[in-house]
């Protein structure tokens, strides 16, 4: 059985006219519907109802989890050629968007040290679920993870779906929706159509990487600082005095 794929192409052959010659042959693409990945294909717990929006799940904000570094992982559902036939999940990256949307989605978080994907490599050989994807993820000293999913629900529709995790938690601390649809061109439009501002995979792709990019900064404004306790027993070796600010070598006049 061949693999579900986003698109069949299917090319229209040359047919033979009365007087010989034949038409030019044509391509034309139609709309294959592909396995939905779920919540639960990407989720350690249920999830609550999202539509078009982020939702922080902390109870009370976190402590010390930034600065930190983001893993970033996207999970598809694909259909085995080997018999028996079922479906089973695998990580994808994208070249065009994946790596380098968001290794530059965060540079404007000073919070947010590095940001890099996990390829199925990464997981040693293990099964593609949620606890590993985690695992791979403390494995290679990120604090925090995101993996999410996309899919195309008809030939003009698309959602993107995400959870933030808490990586040495093992526990999500937001999740993100994203849901868009195709922008039909104007009729008198002569110049070619730009796909990235009229597909709905296009558009879904830039308004969840900004519900995450909103997420992870309420994420970092809530978070508090680690309390640092003096180890029993530890004495100062002087009085503590104020800090002297400027200081004294630099005033004016001393």
């Amino acid at each position: 059985m061949a693999n579900i794929t986003n698109a069949l192409r299917v090319t229209v052959g040359c047919a033979l006219v009365l007087g010989g010659g034949c038409c030019a042959s044509r391509e034309a693409e139609v709309w294959t519907p592909t396995p939905r990945v779920q919540w639960a294909d990407i989720s350690t717990r249920a999830i609550p109802g999202l539509y078009n929006g982020y939702r922080i799940l902390l109870t009370e904000p976190s402590q010390g989890l930034f600065p930190a570094t983001i893993a970033v992982t996207r999970v598809a559902l694909e259909l085995t050629e080997r018999e028996p036939f079922f479906l089973r999940r695998r990580l994808t990256r994208d070249p065009r968007n994946e790596f380098l949307a968001w290794n530059t989605a965060f540079d404007d978080q000073m919070a947010i040290s590095e940001v890099f994907p996990i390829a199925e490599r990464d997981l040693g050989g293990a099964r593609v679920d949620p606890p590993q994807i985690i695992a791979a993820n403390r494995a290679l000293k990120s604090r925090i993870a995101i993996v999410y999913a996309m899919n195309e629900l008809s030939e003009t529709e698309s959602e993107m779906f995400g959870v933030v995790y808490n990586v040495n938690a093992v526990q999500p601390i937001a999740v993100v929706h994203a849901h868009a649809e195709s922008i039909a061109p104007p009729e008198d439009k002569r110049e070619p159509v730009d796909l990235f501002e009229t597909d709905s995979r296009a558009l879904v792709r830039d308004k969840f990487e900004r519900l995450v990019h909103s997420c992870v900064r309420e994420l970092i404004l809530q978070d508090q600082p680690t309390m640092i306790e003096s180890p029993e027993g530890w004495m100062p070796a002087g009085p503590i005095q104020p800090v002297e600010w400027p200081p004294r070598q630099f005033r004016v006049g001393r």
